[in-house]
């Protein structure tokens, strides 16, 4: 037997060379995360050819498991062992801070001239066509019995590196020296920075990770932060309060020395405690600083952190004189710390507060607001107020957009008339009268406006309030002009439909209405504003429930039409809608109220068959979209069929 030649390898996959077995190794496994791994015969394995059907879907259930192991950490080569045409890999994933979360892939490969190719069976050369002679065997057994032993010895050395790693992690963002050099008061800042910029490294650096000796609970605390930060917008509470950027929060006390101190912050969720039930308050979140016996400060947070369940009856306890006093302090904190926006006129205040709600940010929203009052306490209830009128908008469940339909101002005051349309009530008529006020600074939205300034255009609100009830919608669509002529239309081309179909998914998954009327045109029919609101608020409603990205299954283009097949998942269920999109003098635009979806049951079916007879009363093209529906049909019926196999 040859000798066999072992090599460590050590740099990550960006320095290999292009066909050496590491960077083969990490292509198999990046094609298995992805999901996107050919596992016949002659694709991205070296699967045999005489493998039997049993043996295959066994295969695949084993690299699905896989998959979920890989997660989304990045991987690196370890060691790799080679024998003439086979080699054995040893791939790290090495991403994150948990050393629970690291592990180490056994990837076999088999040489066919020039081409390395990963074995299809995980630390095995199984099923891969390599021979059965005796010889060959034990040399194949060697390297798959390496495999098996170096990966339990590679994956307790790396975590036993892992504190090592961990600290050089943090140290990229936050210096231990400078944690040690911080006084409490800029330490609590930079704390809570980190959390509203999501940075985790900097999180567990103020958290205990930097120090010599972690803290005894870290796993703990570890494991809140990492699971709080992937969470993102959904982070649980109390975490929620610290990270998400829809919270605003303002330190509304410090009492401090040069070893320790304590921190109270306080945060005004416009979202509410979290029951739909209950409004917005401002809530106190308490914490401890302290230095450690390596002069680093650390945050100690309550308990309630590191808990995996919610204790409502702990939330709901009384206020104290103490957090009272706490509580009227958040208006004048948060303006020290964001200064409000005051505008020159009423008509800029007017514009800026529109992009605040549509930033979805009530941050945003509450650095233009008039907080004032005759005492803190009426200060605070203008906070929540605020709160209160921008979540009616800014709710991800409601799918609301506020619409502007009539403006007027005075001397120092001045109003709009709004429209919050709501993507689950398309019909409804909903409008808010809204009011802002001069300041001495200048002009600022006023949630809670003097009786004086509503008196003062309450015959002007209701007159318009009548006038626009019937012509919101048409002022809504203003974007969207009706089609008068769809035969003289050429077909967009394929790409040109796809991209819009993919800019009106993204933006009905944002709740971006504005965007999406941009993207969508409707039939010259007296009903058709309101079925076109009516479909796309379902649309909005649903692709906001989606935890993957929409797949392109298929584009069929006609004289008239171009058809984008799609297949989206929603709430657990997977549907494949075909959007019909024609070239309109304004650009590619879908024809959202002709809603078509491929389908094996008749209720599906009848539905598909209304919408086509709804569209030939405008257009004779209606043959040609069933043509393109047909294929689509055809085409997904073949994806489905694969699938269960």
């Amino acid at each position: 037997m040859k000798v066999i030649l072992v090599l460590l390898v050590t740099a990550l996959t960006a320095h290999a060379a292009p066909n050496d077995p590491g960077t083969v190794a990490i292509d198999f496994l990046e094609k298995v995360r992805l999901r996107k791994l050919n596992l016949e015969p002659g694709g991205d394995t070296a699967l045999s050819a005489q493998t039997a059907e049993s043996k295959k879907r066994k295969i695949a259930k084993s690299i699905e498991r896989i998959a979920r192991d890989l997660g989304t950490d990045p991987l690196e080569v370890g060691a790799v062992k080679l024998d003439e045409d086979f080699a054995a890999v040893l791939v790290r994933k090495v991403g994150g801070f948990d050393p629970h979360r690291l592990q180490v892939f056994p990837v076999a490969l088999v040489k066919r001239g020039t081409k390395w190719t990963a074995a299809p069976v995980p630390a095995s050369f199984e099923n891969s066509g390599a021979g059965y002679a005796l010889a060959l065997r034990k040399r194949l057994e060697i390297l798959e019995n390496w495999m098996l032993r170096e990966q339990v010895v590679d994956l307790e050395q790396l975590r036993e590196e892992s504190a090592g790693r961990m600290r050089r992690k943090i140290e990229a963002s936050l210096l231990a020296k400078d944690v040690r050099e911080m006084d409490a008061n800029e330490c609590a800042r930079r704390f809570l920075a980190a959390c509203e910029q999501a940075d985790l490294p900097s999180i567990l650096g103020f958290l205990g990770g930097l120090a010599t000796n972690l803290p005894e609970d870290w796993a703990m605390r570890l494991k809140a932060a990492e699971r709080s930060v992937a969470a993102g917008a959904s982070a649980p509470r109390p975490w929620r309060l610290l990270t998400s950027p829809d919270v605003a929060r303002a330190v509304v006390g410090r009492e401090t020395d040069e070893t320790s101190a304590f921190i109270s912050v306080g945060c005004l969720d416009p979202a509410g405690p979290g029951t739909a039930s209950t409004p917005p308050r401002i809530e106190l979140i308490h914490f401890e600083l302290a230095k450690s016996a390596d002069g680093l400060w650390q945050v100690n947070l309550p308990s309630a952190f590191f808990q995996t369940t919610r204790d409502p009856d702990h939330e709901d306890e009384p206020e104290g004189d103490f957090d009272t006093e706490l509580l009227n302090l958040f208006p004048a904190e948060w303006i020290k710390a964001h200064p409000l926006k005051a505008q020159p006129s009423a008509e800029q205040a007017h514009r800026l507060f529109l992009e605040a709600l549509g930033s979805g940010r009530f941050p945003a929203l509450l650095s233009i607001s008039k907080i004032d009052g005759e005492s803190e306490d009426g200060a605070r209830r203008t906070c929540i107020r605020a709160a209160e009128i921008g979540w009616a908008v800014q709710d991800p469940s409601a799918v609301r957009h506020a619409m502007p339909l009539a403006f007027k101002s005075a001397a120092t005051s001045a109003v709009g008339i709004f429209q919050f349309f709501s993507a689950r009530d398309p019909d409804r008529f909903e409008p808010r009268a809204l009011y802002f006020e001069k300041s001495k600074n200048g002009w600022l939205w006023s949630p809670d406006p003097a009786p004086e300034t509503e008196e003062a255009f309450e015959v002007w609100v209701a007159s318009e309030t009548r006038h626009w009830k019937g012509q919101w919608q048409q002022q809504l669509l203003q974007d969207c002009p009706p089609l008068k002529e769809i035969d003289s239309l050429t077909a967009p081309t394929k790409e040109d439909a796809q991209l819009v179909v993919e800019r009106w998914l993204d933006a009905a998954q944002r709740g971006d209405l504005g965007t999406a009327l941009t993207l969508v045109t409707r039939l010259d029919d007296p009903k058709s504003g309101s079925t076109l609101l009516q479909n796309m608020g379902y649309e909005i409603t649903g692709s906001r429930k989606s935890t993957s990205k929409p797949v392109v299954t298929g584009v069929y283009q006609g004289k008239t039409w171009t058809g984008v097949g799609m297949k989206i998942d929603s709430g657990g269920k997977t549907s494949y809608p075909l959007y019909p999109v024609l070239l309109t003098p304004d650009g590619p635009r879908i024809l959202v109220e002709i809603d078509l979806f491929a389908s094996g049951n008749r209720g599906r079916e009848f539905l598909n068959r209304t919408a086509f007879d709804r569209l030939r009363k405008s257009t004779p093209s209606v043959a040609e979209l069933q043509k393109l529906y047909s294929e689509h049909q055809t085409n997904v019926e073949s994806i489905v069929a694969g699938s269960i196999r």
